[in-house]
């Protein structure tokens, strides 16, 4: 008897329902209220939605269990599956897991939002291996991104876990019974059994499509056999090709995973059998089992080490190695690691027909047969040995070190007899992926070497030369250049040269044949106690951080249940980038069952206007809602269109039709902006002094240029907002860094009172500057929908769409002129410095102004002359991201000094240092910031000083210090030797020291309410500022605590919102946590007085404090109160930082490892120095993101935003932060004018990043000097790969063997 298809999750089985083939895990778990398990790149790259599977194998009914991506697999797929949520290990009520206790306590933790996910993929190793290693933990976080912490607190807290702890952890608590889970309830799966032991549902006829479950071959090939000619049909296994190339649409679908056929390994001497529904995760488990246990195969090795890096282990553990190979045959411009690992290791592939018949081929035979049409099925696969002297070697240059595709692979197989010269004996196999869809294999080149002696410096470089001439790269948008493409051609095979030789080859050249070998990470940080002030100072984990941790109780705004009626939204968005809107028919979309309306420009009852406060950033700029008559940029909404649910949403979109005339090139780049007049309401420069006068008095005159790209935020919540009517307005529940200027958004488009929209957020998973102002896009279109329908409407964007409506950091171009004094030592005596930023489509969030007040750092020069400017292109609106402006001012300025030093040909370091501002000396006000920041708060400043006195440049005693601890000078002397002994692989040590300005404006008010519960003492407080992962809570807690005098477990938060904490300023510029604290600070000190002044009234001796505000509350006494901080009751003040990073380049890929960095951060007397930490890493990385992996890129003639996933833009994961990683906050240095003495640290280290581009500056000049090239040379950013090998001048003529 059949059942409807079920199942289990945590202990409890659930049947699969109404849904379609397409439905995935995550939408399944979503509906069933299991929401711990986020979601946010739906392409199985960002890991938030990791859940734990144990999977029946067909092939001996035994259950395998690993991680998966819930946004990838079909929960139909899941059918007689084990999973485990993060539901389903601890919670506050059971008790915490091992894993979430061990995290919490490494303060693992900020924004929380990918925690989840982190926590299942070390419960996942833990549950599929018996004892692992701390490189084992870090590979099995190749897949789960973190934006905010920079990773290292993740790594430790996961690697001090051993198996016994796991032993002895909270068990997952089966929801059935209540107790800890043994397993399944029914009985243990069999094959063609669910989990009750009973028949599966074999096909399923539903509403779109029919899925289909066959258990045997033959059933499936019956399957097959019994389609119409014409049928659309898909065979499934991991469903991860989605990832790459979207989802089509069939009428049929084949699940794989239980065809015992499809499963079976077999090893043995004569060959190694893999079936074709084998996970990429087990062929590598098996290969490396080969490897060391069966002649002929230790090439095997070698495979596995190279699809270590495909994807990312979730993804390996559930797609299979056929899906790959066959999304190769479906998609030729696909890079597939496996097809050039199956062609080198000359493999063969058999399918099998609807008849039973089968084929033998090889990889690239496979690729010239039509599966589809001949309704062909990848059986197994067969890798046969090969004898000692036959050389394999994968190799996979890619632009980060996991979740990528690679920029090209190679594959190589030569016999070569090493006695005679190393010769190769037989025609060699040489193989190349990334090259162009039709090119695979470099026969002529092969050609070339086979009967030569690899010894031959001749037949080097005539292989060199045949290869260049038959690798003909292709140019797809936004992909790595054909130049150097072909140029990795030739220096993949000469790095397989070098190995092959050994010490054969030349000392200088040899480490050339071998990898980078990134060593396994580890960290260290110290910080000063300062007991007497505790709890401010003590090392106490985010208050957030267990519920953060565990089962998925940490509320955000994608947990709001959904409403009764409750309609989804989903932007229309421009298919041109500067052209006239002619019409939007949605006539089609309308029809569509489910969709309800479409709201455009001509439904706004007020202002077609997202900015409120924010508009007055730069006068005269505006930001529609919806464009109306002309779309600036690709992606640009033009509509939103709202239904009862997801699908019928996608169909609605899909079937609206825009009309467009007047199509003009897009403007992309600052160049290209630059060739027009500038737009209105420019900037004044900074002046101070004359630089024509210094210019005249100096004895070198150096000029230069930088450009830096942007940045996309990547908060791991997307933008989203709900927005429900009610009977006095609106209730909106935004992810807003600003939740006054959300307020005022709506209400100006609404055309209603503030009063009647009613905004609030728990908290944020992720803002870094992105929700400061354009989350209003959603939250104003959202309100506007609500506003039409008269019903509650949610919209949270999809990453793609994240990435392509909303803006990131601006793009830069700095022009420069330096002088230096007469004495050659690098004094500074004028400076003229052109900042232009790129604004996007319209000059609302311009940072500018800050870039040039912050672009003297820590530097004296009596002569200043800084010009900031912006223009505009046809992308989205640029916006405030993590140290906006001074970022670029730092680091501009560092660019410059390393220019002086080059030309003059002294040490850098020796050159800051004698430009260093002296104690008293003076800095400009950034009274441009000042008078934004206050624009922003609503007020306009009139009067304020040039400048403020510095009383202290600690720089110089930070920089002393550093030397000490980071052992400077020996590990300079170490570089420069390594550099001189190797040609291809560099290394580079740089010092950096940073001045960073703390600018609060005499008017930027905080709200804040604490209230003191009568009855037991307990506290609660809610403020106007942003919990986004900065810790803000937890500062404000420990100031609280200490004024009030009680421990923090009775104090809590309640959410902020527009109404208990009115007109509160934007969380941004670090000054959110800062300012709360102290007005927290300042109303706790006013209840507390009031206590002490009743305490002696009331003749009380030592009360405990619940007795005293017992006693207090009796008698009339307030002890609750709200404070928003006046005029200047918080200073500005300088933040100081130094940072001594190591690097190591592969010079032949322009592929990079981060060695080492020491970070000595100025905190003042820290208020909270884990989190403190914490912010320290987390920007640090983020600005090594910024500087290297994180490349924007638009296409050139649609200005479509090419760089729309995980899988195309890089921010840094695990593997790519600093291998060691020191953080110390400097001592005995209390900030008299900060709250409680402290600083702030959110934003200044991202700056220190900078250390990581001058340290990779001297890598790149060593190679350059190799190549007989000298002097200074131009280094934009971001260094990708591509740039930093084209930039060590790597030729062919230099590809030698001595």
């Amino acid at each position: 008897m059949s059942v409807p298809p079920a199942l289990t999750i945590n202990g409890q089985r659930y049947e699969v329902g109404d849904v379609s083939p397409t439905t995935r895990l995550a939408s399944f778990l979503h509906d069933h209220q299991l929401l711990g398990t986020h979601t946010t790149c739906y392409k199985g790259a960002c890991g938030a939605c990791i859940v734990v599977a144990a999977i029946p194998d067909p092939s001996n009914g035994v259950r395998r269990t690993m991680t998966i991506n819930s946004c990838l697999v079909p929960v139909l797929a899941c059918v007689g599956w084990e999973l485990t949520t993060i539901e389903g290990l601890g919670n506050k009520y059971d008790g915490y897991h091992v894993i979430e206790e061990r995290l919490t306590q490494h303060a693992g933790s900020q924004c929380g939002y990918c925690t989840p996910g982190m926590v299942m993929s070390m419960y996942g190793l833990s549950q599929s291996k018996d004892e692992w290693s701390a490189e084992d933990v870090e590979h099995q976080l190749d897949g789960t991104m973190c934006r905010c912490t920079g990773y290292r607190p993740i790594l430790e807290a996961f690697k001090s876990l051993t198996p016994e702890d796991i032993e002895d952890a909270h068990k997952t608590r089966c929801l059935t019974t209540g107790k800890a889970c043994s397993g399944c309830c029914s009985e243990k799966t069999k094959q063609g059994q669910t989990v009750a032991g009973q028949s599966l549902v074999r096909s399923l006829q539903l509403k779109d499509a029919a899925w289909h479950h066959p258990t045997s071959l033959q059933e499936l090939l019956d399957t097959l056999a019994g389609f119409p000619e014409e049928t659309k049909y898909t065979l499934i296994r991991g469903n991860t090709a989605q990832a790459l190339y979207g989802c089509e649409t069939y009428t049929e679908f084949i699940y794989t995973g239980d065809v015992p056929e499809l499963s079976a390994v077999r090893l043995s001497t004569e060959e190694l059998v893999f079936g074709g529904s084998v996970s990429i995760t087990r062929l590598m488990d098996q290969l490396s089992f080969a490897a060391q246990t069966i002649e002929g195969y230790s090439y095997a090795s070698q495979l596995v080490e190279t699809w270590k890096y495909l994807g990312n282990t979730a993804v390996r553990n559930l797609g299979s190695w056929a899906g790959n190979l066959a999304t190769k045959v479906n998609h030729h411009d696909f890079t597939s690691d496996i097809f050039v690992g199956l062609v080198a290791a000359s493999a063969a592939i058999t399918t099998v027909g609807p008849d039973g018949s089968t084929s033998i081929h090889t990889p690239e035979e496979l690729l010239e047969k039509d599966l589809v049409a001949e309704r062909r099925v990848i059986l197994q696969l067969s890798f046969p040995p090969h004898g000692d002297n036959v050389f394999v070697r994968t190799i996979k240059v890619r632009p980060r070190t996991t979740t990528c595709l690679a920029d090209v692979s190679a594959g190589f197989t030569l016999r070569v007899d090493a006695a005679a010269a190393h010769t190769v004996v037989d025609t060699p196999v040489i193989v190349f992926g990334g090259i162009n869809p039709s090119f695979n294999r470099a026969t002529a080149t092969a050609k070339a070497l086979t009967g030569k002696s690899l010894e031959d410096e001749t037949v080097l470089q005539e292989a060199l030369s045949v290869l260049a001439s038959e690798v003909d790269p292709d140019s797809p948008p936004g992909g790595a250049s054909p130049e150097y493409r072909q140029a990795l051609t030739q220096t993949l095979l000469y790095k397989m040269v070098l190995e092959i030789l050994g010490d054969s080859a030349g000392s200088a050249v040899v480490s050339g044949g071998s990898d980078l070998k990134r060593p396994v990470s580890s960290g260290q940080q110290t910080f000063p106690e300062n007991t007497e002030a505790w709890p401010i100072g003590k090392p106490v984990t985010k208050i957030e951080a267990p519920i953060q941790c565990s089962g998925g109780e940490a509320e955000f705004i994608t947990k709001i249940p959904a409403r009764p009626g409750e309609l989804f939204g989903f932007f229309i968005t421009s298919t041109e980038s500067n052209a006239r809107l002619v019409s939007i028919d949605t006539t089609a979309a309308l029809a569509v069952p489910g969709v309800v309306a479409v709201v455009t420009a001509e439904d706004i009852p007020g202002q077609n206007n997202l900015l409120a406060f924010a508009g007055e950033v730069v006068p005269g700029f505006k930001q529609p809602v919806f464009a109306s008559e002309r779309v600036e940029y690709y992606g640009q909404p033009i509509g939103l269109l709202v239904a009862t649910n997801r699908g019928a949403a996608y169909a609605g979109r899909a079937a609206v039709k825009v009309t467009y005339e007047d199509q003009q090139p897009p403007v992309l780049t600052i160049e290209e902006a630059l060739a027009k007049p500038l737009p209105m309401s420019q900037f004044p420069p900074v002046v101070v002094g004359d630089v024509s006068a210094g210019f005249a008095a100096s004895s070198h005159i150096i000029e230069g240029a930088m450009r830096r790209g942007g940045q996309f935020h990547y908060h791991m919540e997307t933008q989203v907002t709900v927005v429900n009517p009610t009977d006095n307005g609106f209730d909106v529940h935004s992810a807003s860094q600003w939740l006054s200027e959300t307020q005022r958004a709506i209400s100006q488009v609404l055309d209603i009172p503030d009063n009647q929209v009613h905004v609030s957020a728990k908290r944020l998973g992720g803002g870094f500057g992105g929700k400061i102002d354009q989350c209003n896009i959603v939250s104003t279109a959202t309100a506007v929908a609500a506003y039409k329908t008269r019903r509650p409407v949610r919209v949270q964007l999809d990453l793609a769409d994240n990435m392509t409506i909303v803006g990131g950091r601006e793009p830069y171009l700095c022009t420069y002129k330096a002088g230096v004094g007469f004495d050659d030592a690098g004094v500074l005596q004028a400076v003229q410095v052109f900042l232009t930023a790129d604004s996007g489509y319209s000059g609302v969030d311009v940072s500018c102004p800050s870039a040039v007040d912050a672009l003297p750092s820590c530097y004296s020069c009596p002569n200043w002359e800084l010009h900031p400017q912006f223009i505009l292109t046809n992308t989205p609106v640029t916006t405030w991201c993590r140290s906006p402006g001074t970022v670029e001012g730092v680091t501009f300025m560092e660019n410059i000094m390393e220019h002086v030093a080059a030309e003059l040909g002294v040490d850098p370091l020796a050159v800051r240092q004698k430009n260093l501002l002296p104690d008293g000396g003076m800095r400009r006000i950034s009274k441009q910031v000042l008078k934004i920041r206050s624009r922003m708060a609503g007020q306009d400043l009139l009067d304020l000083p040039d400048e403020m006195k510095v009383p202290r440049n600690l720089i110089s005693d930070m920089i002393s210090q550093i030397m000490t601890s980071a052992d400077v000078e020996q590990r300079k002397a170490d570089v420069a030797q390594s550099n001189l002994d190797n040609r291809w692989k560099k290394r580079g040590l740089s010092v950096m020291p940073m001045l960073w300005p703390y600018s609060v404006p005499p008017v930027y008010p905080f709200s804040v309410m604490v209230a003191v519960n009568a009855r037991d003492g307990s506290v609660s407080i809610s403020h106007g500022g942003a919990e986004m992962g900065q810790g803000i809570n937890t500062k404000v807690a420990q100031v609280a605590a200490y004024e009030l005098g009680i421990p923090m477990d009775l104090i809590s938060f309640v959410p902020s919102n527009v109404h208990s904490n009115p007109n509160s300023s934007v969380t941004g510029g670090s000054l959110g946590s800062d300012v709360c604290s102290y007005c927290v600070g300042e109303a706790c000190k006013r209840i507390r007085s009031r206590l002490d002044t009743h305490q002696g009234q009331a003749g009380l001796v030592d009360p405990s404090w619940r007795d005293l505000v017992y006693s207090a509350f009796s008698a009339g006494v307030d002890i609750s109160e709200r404070y928003a901080n006046g005029a200047d009751e918080v200073k500005s003040y300088a933040v100081f930082g130094v940072a001594c990073t190591e690097v190591e380049l592969d010079v032949l890929t322009g592929q990079f490892i981060v060695l080492r960095s020491d970070i000595l951060e100025d905190a003042g007397r820290s208020l909270s120095p884990l989190v403190d930490i914490g912010q320290v890493e987390g920007g640090f990385v983020m600005g090594q993101g910024l500087l290297t992996t994180e490349k924007v890129a638009f296409d050139s003639t649609t200005g479509k935003r090419l760089t729309d996933s995980v899988w195309t833009y890089h921010p840094p994961m695990a593997l790519d932060i600093p291998a060691d990683l020191r953080v110390s906050l400097l001592q005995d240095a209390p900030n008299p004018l900060g709250v409680q003495s402290s600083k702030v640290t959110s934003e200044p280290p991202l700056c220190l990043s900078f250390s990581v581009v001058m340290a990779l500056r001297q890598a790149v000049t060593s190679a350059r000097q190799d190549a007989g090239t000298t002097g200074w040379f131009q280094m934009d950013a971001p260094l990708t790969t591509e740039r930093l090998q084209q930039l060590c001048l790597v030729a062919a003529g230099r590809l030698t063997l001595s």
